[in-house]
């Protein structure tokens, strides 16, 4: 039975768990022992109830177990594996789960902001929030301290993006190395990211219907390059414009494929991403003469592609299916301010619903109203 009794230093509730064992806890007043003790076989009875207990076990020993038990793929389980590793473990791993508060989590999030970016810690945020969430399933901790007000996720300031100009691609295209200089053409002209384009063969280019397969990628697992599935495990077809064409034809005459890639290493094997930006994107830019930096990663090359496929009115859906974007809404928001304007068409289009005859005075053109200029 429950019941709070006098101790030397106060007050001590006595309850039992569910599963009937004992549990104790004490306090400096009555009035707190006995308002705890209401409260607990309130949760009991509402089946709500948490043991105090099975919090003890430590964040790293949890969320070893719990990664071990995570159906990731292998680049997926690397990247959250190194996140628990650098950010997260070795300042809260050796606390023990009832223990972590929201209080915690906000200082632990304060650290973070001072060295990492705001876009990153908020993904560091949402797997610690994984790891406490399949707590609280798992009945060790009575909430998620991640979900409180008090431990919120960096806002992310929006940036528009700015694509470079023909002039820009043309001129980073032409100041790669001649065993290069086709895969920025394939990544501009077909807004591919830069492992579809190191994982792209020769059977993925089909000249006759003019189309380009996106089946795998080329990635990066434990410091080594490895074939892959495209992100998302998403697979899609874009069209094959013919500079691009002329550009792999022109590249498979000089380099004939390996393995049936159309990109490789000079030691003939799977491109590596680092070694490629370190020695050849990033040079290429400074003969460009374009800054080597964050947002003038290769990416930029699929930024120009969808300014140019906006510009030309392709639709957002379309869009998003080329890129391979599983939401438009993601495409829309990324790129809704380098969509033409639509006034111009949209006074057009009524005009041209209207026939000239039946305006006012048969000519077509409408007379402004009395106190209006035209």
């Amino acid at each position: 039975m429950a019941s709070v009794d006098r101790v030397r230093d106060g007050w001590r509730a006595r309850w039992r768990t569910p599963e009937g064992a004992s549990r104790s806890r004490n306090f400096k007043r009555k009035v707190d022992a006995e308002r705890f003790l209401t409260t607990t076989e309130a949760t009991k009875l509402a089946g709500g109830y948490v043991d105090p207990a099975a919090g003890r076990v430590t964040l790293v020993e949890f969320a070893t177990e719990w990664l071990s038990c995570q159906t990731f793929d292998p680049s997926t389980r690397e990247a959250v594996e190194s996140r628990l590793r650098v950010h997260i473990l070795p300042t809260l791993g050796t606390i023990e789960l009832r223990q972590i508060r929201p209080s915690t989590v906000q200082a632990w999030l304060r650290g973070r902001q001072e060295t990492c970016a705001p876009r990153y810690v908020r993904v560091m945020l949402a797997n610690l929030s994984a790891i406490l969430g399949a707590a609280v399933e798992d009945d060790l901790i009575p909430r998620n301290p991640c979900q409180s007000s008090a431990g919120k996720a960096p806002a992310v300031l929006p940036t528009k993006v700015v694509p470079w100009t023909v002039e820009q691609v043309t001129a980073v295209v032409n100041a790669h190395p001649e065993r290069w200089r086709a895969a920025p053409v394939v990544a501009a002209g077909c807004g591919l990211r830069q492992g579809e384009v190191f994982g792209l063969r020769v059977e993925d280019v089909d000249l006759v219907r003019h189309r380009v397969l996106v089946r795998q990628q080329g990635k990066l697992l434990g410091g080594h390059p490895v074939i892959a599935l495209p992100k998302g495990r998403k697979t899609r077809e874009v069209p094959l414009p013919t500079v691009v064409a002329v550009a792999i034809t022109e590249h498979l005459r000089q380099h004939p494929a390996v393995d049936g890639l159309l990109f490789t290493s000079r030691e003939r094997r799977l491109a590596n991403r680092n070694h490629y930006n370190r020695n050849v994107w990033k040079p290429s830019l400074r003969r460009a003469g374009v800054t080597p930096s964050r947002d003038n990663g290769m990416h930029a090359l699929r930024h120009f592609y969808a300014s140019v496929q906006l510009e030309a009115g392709t639709s957002i859906r379309a869009l998003a299916d080329y890129l391979g974007h599983s939401d438009p809404g993601f495409t829309l928001r990324v790129y809704t301010h380098l969509m033409p304007s639509t006034d111009d068409r949209a006074r057009e289009a009524v005009d041209l619903a209207f026939d000239p005859d039946v305006m006012p005075d048969g000519s077509g053109q409408v007379e402004p109203p009395n106190g209006l200029t035209s």
